[in-house]
């Protein structure tokens, strides 16, 4: 099982904190386009430029998931 944590803009536009999948998903790529292949408001709001922590741990690129992994989903921020 994954879990999967929305955070930010993200919670609310997709009304939903957290969610979990039992079934295998290979990586975080494969994660965002089975997320992303909803449609709306999914496709619009999980665009690009999505930043991923898989068990809290900030990931770039495809990172490969398991069974137990949390993964937390962030819209990208900027600093001042």
């Amino acid at each position: 099982m994954i879990k999967m944590i929305f955070f930010a803009r993200y919670r609310e536009e997709l009304k939903t904190a957290e969610e979990t999948f039992s079934e295998q998903i290979s990586d975080t790529e494969a994660l965002l386009t089975m997320l992303r292949d909803r449609g709306e408001p999914w496709s619009r709001v999980l665009d690009s430029n999505v930043l991923c922590a898989v068990n809290q741990v900030m990931t770039k690129g495809l990172t490969p998931l398991k069974d137990g992994d949390e993964v937390g989903i962030f819209p990208p921020v900027t600093g001042g």
